[in-house]
């Protein structure tokens, strides 16, 4: 509320509690308004001190005017601070509830849910409670000056590394400069040779999207109609013209029946070609000859750096030989709160030395493991079994529950596994992959589907029924590229794995000359899978390309006599994790073998 007779200050906000320009005393309502002026007064009901101008008001003004007020010279001559209601961040986990509380075991804020759930024996105090003092304390002045003395050192070293990035960057440009006046001389023969393909992929692409505006045109056309259709009938409705009304219905009911029989037969007919691109053979086997167009010398320049090139790290071809060597055996069953025999139907990698499994037995858990402990962290207990996990980033991952018709989302928080939301999909979901923000899923039965839902778990697509190219759906993947969807089929008459775009439709498909079931897929280093089959032989791991075309594998020991069934990889440590049993391809998966992954 402005104060009569009282111009409004200009707004100059201080750049500082405490600078040289600030009064140690000045009006805490004009220093609301953004302006610091001195205060003359005080007001020991309001607890505030006022200027010349708000303390003639203050006396004047209906709400105040019994208010004890103090002159200049009887007043405090303690600054008085004017009180700030702190508008608290919401947590991460519970959007609903506000961080209000500090846990002193584990240094870190949460909210009253988190304290219910996580927190309950740890020493947790209010936090308005304890910042009552905070502005004195000696912890905020240290962490200021630790700030001040670290953000001085980082500006002494953005100095240094300006200076060297200067240098570096003439070395590297001469380098650059070298490098590609010699591949310009390599670029007017390749050119050449790219002008004449790219020509060909040019006539053969126009020639197809001729054949696609001729039919978008025709749909169109035809979708014109229906609205004219529509249009006159919502007229004739409008007009209660019902003997019109009634031709008119018949008329269309038949046009209808025709358009829907050309939509058939065109989503029949119109297939249209796809384009591959074969390698010169030649030009192929002398970049394998020769890795690189020259040489790097690496030499000490006078400022203590170096020139150097880091090699990059090869990315193994398809023709690659894969060689899986087994470095460790867990057994599940020992490491277990349940009593039951483990069933582990799901694995997931959430960090390079964690692992998050499903267990699908009477447990009806969801375990985190940590590889390099070896030893559980937490286990979360479900009312219905869980089947399988895919991660959403590095501590967040989502599971499926199939007999409860949901997925559930989770977080691993100060190794701890925390269910933060339940999404029903009113479908028995088996298997889930994660790809750009969309999640995919497998549902099995009656029919058949395959769902791609967004985080909120909204159903985006559904490949179901008459245009699923699936029979009994269970694992699936999708390759680093976000182009392809992987499943794993093990219909009644062919099992396979299946090659999908993202309109459903099979790209390619791997079935096994020698029979088994195809269960757990993942994606290697190279865009080639591995497949777990679920059968007692030699090769019960396989190994496919992105098309479905068996690839080279070795183990460095017989497993012919246990059954995998899910797999996870890390890329990062090269490690592939494989759960499985000893007994049977239908007993419960209790064991999980973990492999070292090389190429040759």
């Amino acid at each position: 509320m402005e104060v009569p007779g009282k111009q409004k200050p200009k707004k100059t906000f201080s750049v500082s509690r405490g600078s040289a320009e600030d009064f140690l005393l000045f009006c805490i309502p004009c220093d609301r308004d953004g302006v610091r002026v001195p205060a003359k007064g005080y007001c020991s009901t309001c607890k505030e001190h006022l200027c010349d101008t708000c303390y003639k008001h203050h006396k004047k003004q209906t709400p105040s005017r019994h208010h004890i007020l103090l002159d200049q010279d009887s007043m405090p001559t303690t600054p008085s601070v004017p009180i700030v209601k702190d508008e608290f961040d919401s947590c991460d986990d519970h959007e609903d509830e506000k961080l209000k509380f500090y846990c002193k075991d584990h240094d870190i804020v949460v909210c009253s849910v988190c304290v219910t759930l996580n927190y309950r024996l740890c020493n947790v105090e209010y936090i308005p409670k304890l910042s009552k003092h905070i502005l004195d304390s000696e912890e905020l002045n240290e962490i200021m000056a630790e700030m001040k003395a670290l953000e001085d050192n980082y500006k002494s070293q953005i100095k240094r590394v300006k200076d060297e990035m200067k240098a570096i960057s003439k070395n590297h440009d001469d380098v650059v400069k070298a490098i590609r006046q010699f591949r310009k001389e390599i670029n007017t023969r390749l050119e050449e040779m790219e002008k004449h393909v790219v020509k060909e992929a040019d006539n053969i692409l126009l020639k197809q999207q001729t054949n696609l505006n001729d039919l978008s045109t025709g749909v169109q056309e035809i979708t014109d109609k229906l609205t004219e259709k529509r249009k006159r009938i919502d007229n004739l409705v409008q007009r209660n013209c019902l003997d019109k009304l009634f031709v008119e219905m018949k008329e269309t009911k038949k046009q209808v029946e025709e358009m829907r029989m050309k939509q058939k037969q065109g989503s029949r007919v119109d297939v249209f070609q796809t384009v591959s691109f074969v390698k010169n053979s030649d030009i192929v086997d002398m970049l394998d000859r020769h890795k690189q167009l020259g040489e790097l010398i690496t030499r000490k320049t006078s400022m203590g750096g170096y020139v150097s090139v880091m090699k990059p790290t090869s990315t193994p071809s398809e023709d690659k030989m894969l060689n899986l060597e087994v470095v460790e055996d867990i057994d599940l069953n020992s490491a277990s709160s349940g009593n039951t025999k483990c069933n582990i139907t799901g694995i997931e990698v959430i960090k390079p030395d964690k692992i998050v499994v499903c267990d699908h037995s009477d447990n009806k858990s969801v375990k985190c493991y940590d590889t390099v402990q070896k030893k559980f962290l937490s286990e979360i207990k479900l009312t219905k079994s869980p089947f399988d996990v895919a991660s959403i980033t590095n501590d967040k991952f989502v599971v499926t529950v199939p007999d409860d018709r949901s997925i559930h989302f989770m977080s691993l928080r100060n190794q701890h596994i925390v269910s933060n939301r339940k999404v029903n999909i009113n479908e028995k979901c088996y298997g889930i992959a994660n790809s750009q923000d969309k999640l995919v899923v497998s549902c099995n039965y009656n029919p058949a589907k395959l769902l791609v839902l967004d985080q909120q778990g909204k159903i985006l697509q559904n490949f179901s029924e008459d245009n699923s190219p699936l029979r009994l759906a269970l694992y699936v993947t999708v390759n680093t590229a976000g182009t392809s969807i992987y499943v794993s089929d093990r219909g009644f008459t062919v099992m396979a794995v299946k090659q999908l775009d993202w309109q459903g439709n099979i790209i390619s498909t791997y079935q096994p000359a020698q029979g088994g079931s195809a269960l757990g897929i993942c994606e290697l280093d190279n865009g080639t899978f591995l497949v777990c089959m679920n059968q007692d032989s030699e090769d019960n791991l396989r190994r496919i390309s992105d098309s479905c075309k068996p690839c080279k594998i070795t183990i460095n020991q017989k497993l012919d006599s246990w059954y995998p069934a899910a797999v996870a990889y890390c890329k990062k440590s090269r490690r592939l994790y494989v759960s499985y049993s000893e007994t049977g391809p239908y007993d419960s998966k209790h064991r999980i073998k973990i492999f070292k992954v090389d190429w040759c």
